[in-house]
């Protein structure tokens, strides 16, 4: 039996938590005494956080209230709007007055003029409803209209955002699933409202359970336009979509979904990477060198301050290669909105601003966002959540699905932060924990385990395996030069059993990988190419280069070779002595150009380089792997690479101390007189086959999985990468690459130069 209220005569289930909004001095009607009281006044509508967040607790929970409102009902309605640059906000920003708006009339009646009225029940009898005398209304039943959270009830409701849409439709009690679920998955699908924290490791089913919290809502009534699912990227979604077989669903990336807002509002186009650079290009003076992208590190540092919501002088003030940047920010984004164009983190950006400008496009923005689900939530930038709580506000019902354990991208802004204190962004949120690895080996989950717990920012959790059996990742043990070798010899050894597409090869960074792309080749076991031509042109392998070539030939030295090799260390020449010094041809006649000179620093900084222009070319004749290591350990060269790595590894490409290592270690395979030749061949060799091998970063594969997998290179300075500045997202690196695996994972190392990782996780 339900208990209920008396109100105007009328018995309201208890279980709706209705409470009443009246004037400051009226008297309480009897069925609402006693309960919590809340005064909005002129000095709350100025610091309304606090009311606010109490106000929402009891929403959530269905607590009734009373509200003694002491300003006009037309002050609250007031739309907020806020013309600013979005880099000036955090991702904490809300329209506190809005929210405050909402939770004063979401689940209360209004009794500021004398008799309690229920405005959804009037608009339900716009809607085509008819007069009920026991309850609300009167639709296939007796029917009461719900302004509290979407949650499950014991009888049929019309809730209000099937009023606020024109609908007449029934949210239905809590229903069950077609399909078998595990338990903590579950419990997680029928989550009964507001925000919710899943905590999904790798291989827990994260995507199993969005689909089937899906289906749920849609099971109960939530109509499909209130519903926006936000996946990682267009393979996710697609993905999604593709389970879920239904045409109507709004499945997007965040991208798809900020260029979508500003399309229809302002009918902008996406810009071509064409258009980006030209517009750069009249704002900014680089120096064009050759293969090389001038613009790039502008690019980078556009979506450091869109996307990390940091400040264009502090983005150009941290980085050294981006002169006049902060300076053209604004004529940058002044630009693309004289063209009517967005580029791709202007579509995040840009959405920010117009929701933050137009109250009118925000509202019907969040109508259409009233239940959104995120995946892979610990990815989220500043700037990404910041636009899911502008279009998840008022009522922040937010089903974030992520793994704290898997942020690697903190160069872009991720931080576990985001879910650890999950219920910051979203308040009143509840949490579940899927604890099944359905993907790793047993043994392979223990010692992910025992790796994460040395870090301290984190959500501690009990994982446990799906599968009984199972190793732990083997320790592969060989010398940096025998390391492709040795990773051949373990491919080898599972391609008796499996298909090339079974397996994957997985580093830190892509450069690594050359000196494996190039056995594989060899050896006619197919593979996709992770390393092109377009590292000959960076800019520490091609002073490598060219100073093995003024070793090769020093009498016959190009000018090009010359000046690379004179700036590399900095040895704080003037540009015209090094102009001059290059044109000189020979060792000889350089010989002779620096004793013309009356400049005695620049004379004697001639002398070190033709100095170490001697010692390499004794190490050359060795081998070529003897005189890229000396390069790399027994000259300034070394430190100058360190500067060219000083912005850091950036989307985990590779550093230029990598790009040397792995030239070192391509020398050990080289058997041809003409190293350079041979490597140039190796490169220029047509796109390898997706059908093989797979090589990558452990950057690009995540959510990917293969039953085979080993990581390349796990030495210190590697796991940890010497570039990074956080040792627990370098943990979390490793973890997602081991995790990759469905049968067995490896662990390539060197003997004395193992990570100290090894030990952690053993």
């Amino acid at each position: 039996m339900l208990e209920c209220v008396n109100i105007a005569g009328l018995a309201v289930p208890k279980a709706l938590g209705r409470g009443m909004v009246l004037p400051p001095e009226a008297d309480i009607p009897e069925p609402f005494r006693g309960l919590p009281m809340f005064l909005v006044e002129e000095r709350t509508l100025l610091h309304p956080h606090d009311l606010v967040q109490r106000l929402h607790g009891h929403w959530l929970a269905r607590q009734a209230v009373i509200i003694r409102l002491a300003v006009d009902k037309e002050r609250l309605k007031t739309p907020e709007a806020l013309k600013v640059e979005p880099h000036t906000l955090d991702p904490t920003f809300e329209f506190s007055q809005e929210r405050l708006q909402f939770l004063v009339w979401a689940n209360n009646y209004d009794a500021t003029s004398g008799e309690p009225i229920w405005w959804y029940k009037r608009l339900a009898l716009r809607l085509g409803a008819q007069e009920c005398p026991v309850a609300d209304v009167e639709l296939e039943g007796a029917r009461w209209c719900d302004g509290g959270p979407r949650t499950d009830l014991p009888f049929p409701v019309i809730h209000r955002e099937s009023l606020l849409k024109g609908r007449l439709t029934l949210t239905m009690p809590d229903t069950q699933l077609t399909l078998d679920l595990a338990e903590d998955q579950s419990k997680a699908v029928v989550h009964k409202g507001g925000g919710a924290r899943i905590l999904a490791p790798a291989g827990s089913g994260k995507t199993r359970v969005l689909t089937h919290r899906f289906r749920h809502l849609l099971k109960r009534g939530v109509e499909p336009e209130s519903i926006t699912a936000v996946a990682y990227n267009k393979r996710a979604a697609s993905e999604m979509q593709e389970r879920l077989g239904h045409g109507r669903l709004s499945i997007r990336t965040l991208h798809s979904l900020g260029y979508g807002l500003q399309r229809k509002a302002w009918g902008v186009k996406l810009a071509s990477p064409q258009q980006v650079r030209g517009i750069l290009k009249s704002l900014v003076q680089v120096s064009p060198q050759l293969n090389t992208d001038p613009y790039q590190p502008y690019l980078d540092a556009l979506q450091e301050v869109r996307l990390g919501l940091l400040e264009p002088a502090e983005v150009e003030a941290r980085r050294d290669d981006v002169p006049g940047f902060a300076a053209a920010f604004g004529r940058y984004r002044n630009k693309l909105k004289q063209l009517n164009l967005v580029d791709h983190d202007e579509q995040i950006y840009g959405a920010i601003e117009l929701l933050l400008s137009e109250p009118a496009v925000r509202k019907t923005a969040q109508s259409f966002c009233s239940h959104m689900l995120v995946d892979e939530f610990q990815d989220l930038t500043p700037a990404f959540l910041l636009l899911i709580r502008l279009l998840s506000a008022p009522a922040y019902q937010v089903f974030g699905v992520g793994d704290d354990d898997q942020v690697i991208y903190g160069y872009a802004g991720a931080t576990p932060e985001y879910l650890i204190k999950f219920a910051e962004y979203f308040p009143g949120s509840s949490t579940y924990a899927l604890e099944t690895n359905y993907r790793c080996p047993k043994g392979v989950v223990r010692a992910a385990a025992r790796l994460l717990s040395e870090n301290k920012k984190r959500v501690d959790k009990d994982i446990t395996a799906h599968q009984r059996q199972g190793e732990p990742p083997l320790l592969v043990a060989a010398d940096q030069q025998n390391w492709s070798n040795k990773a051949l010899e373990v491919i080898q050894g599972w391609l008796q059993h499996h298909e090339p597409t079974e397996i994957a090869v997985l580093s830190r960074v892509n450069a690594l990988l050359l000196p494996l792309q190039v056995a594989l080749a060899e050896n006619k076991i197919p593979h996709n190419k992770v390393v092109d031509t377009s590292i000959l042109y960076r800019t520490g392998v091609r002073s490598a280069l060219a100073y093995r070539r003024l070793c090769l030939h020093p009498h016959d030295m190009s000018a090009d070779d010359l000046a690379d090799a004179l700036k590399r260390p900095n040895r704080k020449l003037r540009r015209e002595y090094i102009e001059q010094a290059s044109e000189s041809g020979s060792r000889k006649a350089l010989r002779r150009y620096m004793t013309r000179l009356k400049d005695e620093w620049a004379s004697s900084q001639l002398e070190e380089f033709l100095a170490d222009l001697t010692f390499l070319n004794r190490r050359l004749e060795k081998s070529d792997a003897a005189f890229f290591r000396a390069l790399r350990q027994e000259t300034e060269f070394s430190g100058a690479l360190d500067q060219l790595d000083s912005v850091g590894l950036g989307s985990a490409g590779a550093s230029h101390q990598d790009d040397l290592i792995a030239l070192e270690q391509l020398a050990h395979l080289c058997r041809e007189d003409d190293f350079e030749e041979w490597l140039y061949q190796h490169l220029e060799r047509p796109q390898g086959a997706e059908s093989g091998i797979r090589l990558s970063s452990i950057h690009r594969v995540k959510g990917l999985e293969w039953p085979r997998v080993l990581i390349y290179g796990v030495d210190n300075g590697l796991f940890p990468h010497r570039l990074a500045e956080d040792e627990e997202e370098e943990r979390r690196i490793l973890h997602v690459g081991m995790t990759r695996c469905t049968k067995s994972c490896a662990v390539l190392a060197s003997p004395k130069g193992g990570s100290f990782f090894l030990a952690e996780m053993a």
